[in-house]
């Protein structure tokens, strides 16, 4: 029960993070800085929004999706930023425990939920994000690696340079996927990026797939590929060892 209690000050806790990623994200893709203008304003008709209109998720379903000032439509991606980084960081730490391990870990899945957000928003994964974030995940792998430090090194290379490959073929990766991977790779190690990219791939298939099926994909049609690299990220850091193990004792 206490647990219980614990976990859920820290998905509120969350819940604020994932506001404040939705900020970051679509200041961002605007160009513009975080900290200026301070506060937050409606998209439509630029209104200062109070602290009655910045309760994650509640405020948005008493507000029914619509701006209190002009009544335009909030977009939903607000919520959905929200809840996913709620869920999934609370996750991280409900799997990782408190370690430092787990500091780094929440470090690499609020790069990846920020990209996800300018992903879905945009369809792009600005350089904005994912450089600053490429040198955050260098330094704190010099300090916290509980693989030796090449293995992240080496996962640099390896998420970056496969990506690079891929993104040579038509409709292919996109640039801002390449340099997700490569910041991926320092954060999982070599093997656990490759993991990435293949479960990626396989969340990508399962969602994409009846879409095309019914219709609702267009052939060639592109699609945002950051929310699955997002799960196919979180698959491979919380099952990836299981995996990479059973594989090696049953062919290795």
């Amino acid at each position: 029960m206490e647990n219980l209690l614990v976990m859920s000050y820290i998905f509120t806790f969350f819940l604020f993070i994932g506001s404040f990623l939705n900020v970051l994200g679509f200041r961002m893709l605007d160009g513009t800085s975080v900290w200026n203008p301070r506060h937050s304003h409606c998209p439509s008709c630029g209104t200062q929004l109070t602290w009655r209109d910045l309760i994650p998720v509640l405020s948005w379903l008493f507000l029914r999706g619509k701006c209190r000032n002009c009544h335009q439509p909030i977009s939903w991606l607000y919520p959905l930023g929200e809840l996913m980084t709620a869920v999934l960081l609370t996750f991280v730490v409900w799997h990782g425990g408190w370690t430092l391990e787990t500091f780094v870990n929440l470090v690499l899945f609020v790069i990846v939920i920020t990209g996800t957000i300018t992903d879905l928003r945009a369809k792009l994964i600005p350089n904005a994000l994912t450089f600053p974030g490429m040198a955050i995940l260098l330094v704190l792998r010099l300090f916290v690696h509980p693989e030796p430090l090449w293995d992240y090194l080496l996962g640099f290379v390896v998420g970056g340079g496969v990506l690079t490959l891929l993104a040579l073929i038509p409709n292919g990766m996109g640039g801002g996927d390449v340099k997700l991977f490569a910041l991926l790779g320092l954060g999982l190690g070599w093997k656990l990026v490759l993991l990435a990219l293949f479960f990626s791939c396989v969340w990508g298939t399962v969602v994409g797939l009846p879409l095309k099926v019914s219709g609702r994909l267009k052939a060639r049609q592109a699609i945002p590929f950051g929310p699955f690299i997002l799960l196919g990220t979180l698959t491979s850091w919380a099952y990836g060892e299981r995996l990479w193990d059973l594989y090696r004792n049953l062919y290795l």
